[in-house]
């Protein structure tokens, strides 16, 4: 089989994680609350950290008065503002092995499908020049029904493929999430294995499994473009 399309996860996939990333997110929450006039205990910052639940951080800010939809709103627009800074700074850049994608993008439809915030991931393209490569772009509305809709669930990487107008994807990813959300829209997935993905366990496997972007174009099923 041949793809028609390639999709991409941006976080850890294209652009580099900084070793302060992860609290970039917690700074986010902490002006948040600060916005509404809170000093929260660490237990409450925790309830906002990766892996909490909607019921989790819902809770928190009940026990606080604060309207949970406003708090989330603010949280999202703080986390996007503190992550295009790090872009800005140089302390979150693309990995060198991006240049493939003008080589891919000749000869496919390509996309971009990331749990981050749109107004993140649009500004990303932008910042590095590769807007012009992607013709569906999604990353999580800035609610907490886009916080529900991130991977694993696949409703944004359909979105991406109906958006696209094709039927056989490859999803390339690195993370447990990126696999089952492809499966999930029927897609096929690569998993990218970079060095912060050492030993990281697989319980499900992916399609396809690369150490670099640059190993694409000889993926079965990937069609390389013309200076492949």
């Amino acid at each position: 089989m041949t793809y028609d399309a390639l999709l991409f996860d941006v976080d850890g996939v294209l652009l580099r994680h900084h070793r302060d990333h992860p609290t970039v997110y917690r700074q986010a929450i902490e002006e948040t609350f600060d916005r509404f006039g809170v000093s929260p205990s660490n237990d409450v910052l925790d309830a906002f950290i990766a892996g909490a639940t909607i019921d989790e951080m819902r809770r928190a800010c009940a026990d606080h008065d604060l309207d949970f939809v406003a708090f989330w709103a603010e949280r999202e627009a703080n986390a996007s503002r503190l992550q295009r800074g790090m872009m800005d700074r140089g302390e979150r850049v693309l990995f060198d092995d991006c240049a493939v994608l003008d080589e891919l993008a000749d000869a496919n439809a390509m996309g971009v499908v990331s749990s981050n915030q749109h107004a993140t991931v649009e500004y990303m393209l932008k910042r590095f020049n590769l807007a012009h490569l992607f013709d569906a772009v999604y990353g999580r509305e800035p609610t907490v029904g886009g916080f529900r809709r991130t991977k694993p669930d696949a409703h944004y990487v359909e979105r991406a493929m109906s958006d696209l107008d094709v039927a056989h994807g490859l999803y390339v990813g690195d993370s447990v999430c990126d696999v089952v959300a492809a499966r999930r829209a029927g897609l096929d997935s690569a998993f990218v294995r970079r060095s912060h993905r050492d030993g990281y366990a697989l319980p499900e496997e992916p399609t396809h499994e690369i150490s670099t972007l640059a190993d694409l174009p000889d993926v079965p099923g990937v069609t390389a473009g013309s200076s492949g």
